[in-house]
């Protein structure tokens, strides 16, 4: 049976692979994608999620408006959040199908459901509070002492450090930090051989990249960090990434710390082998 999947979305160049490896999956039945707020503002993301699923063909698939946050816009992705290229996207003539992902969390999530959540964790934090259990929820977000927003603080949970707080202590997740979605390159052999579509969408953050590579990138080879890919795959092979226990919290700025609670981290996976199927499972 194909698993039932939800993704928690604010596309963003990396959520827009993601989507799609989850849209041209066959073991994955796409529930839906709730968006928030994060790389560009939530008018935007919400508008890049239902052009994103008409150029898949997958319009079956229902866009859930979510919440705005209390962060700023992540910067990195073009003022459209997709480099500059959202309105080459055909346009979605479902529109929304509503504007509560609670509601819609409460009323789609089975035993066997997976929610992959990629952008800031409003939407999840939201959930959490009003009682409902995720069953599997994989996160990308934070860092092992390291960040992109500050020197501690990956993006999405700095973007609201409060929601970020609430999901590791309530709602068991499973962690894909920037520790390994940094070494997760989709260089330009591999932008060259999907979807050209998703390729083109990547100038602006691919410059973006090149800019910051001094930084904390140094010698770090051409192409795209993948995160939000890295963290869906899981959801549609799991086993994908190793995992290990670890005890953490999250600090006022949305830094990962050490803490009492018990949360799966992944640390490790066979990156030539998972960019060969993002590779097979992207290209038209």
């Amino acid at each position: 049976m194909a698993i039932p999947l939800i993704i928690d979305t604010d596309p963003g160049v990396d959520d827009a692979f993601a989507i799609a490896l989850a849209a041209r999956s066959p073991e994955v039945d796409l529930r839906g994608l709730t968006t928030v707020f994060g790389n560009v503002g939530l008018d935007l993301t919400t508008a890049n999620a239902l052009r994103l699923l008409a150029h898949l063909g997958r319009t079956d698939v229902p866009v859930v408006r979510g919440f705005e946050g209390p962060g700023g816009a992540a910067d990195v992705h073009g003022e459209d959040g997709l480099g500059g290229q959202a309105l080459t996207l055909p346009e979605n003539p479902k529109g929304l199908h509503g504007e509560d992902p609670v509601r819609f969390f409460a009323d789609n999530l089975t035993p066997d459901t997976v929610v992959a959540a990629i952008g800031p964790l409003t939407n999840i934090a939201a959930a959490l509070d009003a009682g409902i259990e995720f069953p599997r929820l994989i996160v990308m977000g934070g860092g092992l002492g390291i960040g992109n927003m500050t020197v501690r603080a990956e993006f999405n949970f700095w973007a609201d450090a409060k929601a970020a707080r609430t999901v590791i202590r309530k709602g068991n997740p499973i962690v894909v930090p920037l520790n390994l979605t940094q070494r997760c390159i989709a260089d330009t052999e591999f932008l060259a051989n999907v979807d050209p579509v998703l390729s083109n969408l990547t100038g602006t953050y691919r410059e973006y990249l090149a800019r910051h590579s001094e930084q904390n990138m140094s010698g770090r080879e051409e192409g795209i960090l993948v995160h939000d890919a890295v963290a869906v795959a899981e959801a549609i092979v799991p086993g994908t990434l190793s995992l290990k226990t670890h005890g953490l919290d999250i600090d006022d700025e949305g830094a990962l710390v050490e803490g009492k609670h018990q949360v799966e981290v992944a640390e490790d996976c066979d990156w030539p082998a998972l960019r060969a199927f993002m590779e097979q499972r992207l290209s038209v």
